[in-house]
């Protein structure tokens, strides 16, 4: 019995890696009682899937999302449209620098330090994060991904 649902349990979690998009936390209205005021940028993925968000960042990979504080990836590849709250791009989409953690994780801000083969700093806002090499899938500075070495074991 505990052998099958190892077995359910491993099979759902890989179908979850091997999943594109992330979806936000379901969340309906942060505020139920407020008037709808703020227009949001609309994501169409390929699957068919909706989003009402903002975009406020591309790279060569992806395009970094915004709903209700939340930030997540977009693979262009999986993007079929974006109808523009301001009926075009903005012209700084390009701006700042992005991780992408292994969990789907995405910081946007400014890459501040790199200790090659360990860390990368970002500072997002006034926070500074320090993000492990092991936990980067990819990072971005200005829009275009840059290699990260690998760790290196220091001689005896």
């Amino acid at each position: 019995m505990q052998r099958k649902l190892l077995i359910i349990v491993t099979t759902l979690s890989v179908a979850l890696l091997l999943c594109g998009f992330t979806s936000f936390t379901q969340v309906k209205n942060v505020c139920p009682t407020c008037p709808k005021t703020t227009k949001t940028d609309v994501v169409l993925l390929t699957t068919g899937m909706r989003l009402e968000c903002n975009v406020v960042a591309q790279n060569s990979d992806y395009y970094v999302l915004e709903r209700y504080g939340e930030l997540r990836a977009a693979q262009k590849s999986e993007v079929k449209s974006i109808e523009w709250k301001a009926k075009t791009a903005p012209a700084n989409l390009t701006v700042g620098d992005q991780i992408l953690t292994s969990n789907n994780v995405v910081y946007h801000g400014s890459i501040t330090g790199v200790q090659k083969g360990r860390y990368v700093e970002i500072q997002v806002g006034t926070r500074k994060h320090l993000v492990w090499h092991s936990q980067i899938r990819t990072a971005h500075r200005g829009g275009v991904r840059f290699q990260l070495q690998a760790p290196t074991i220091p001689s005896k």
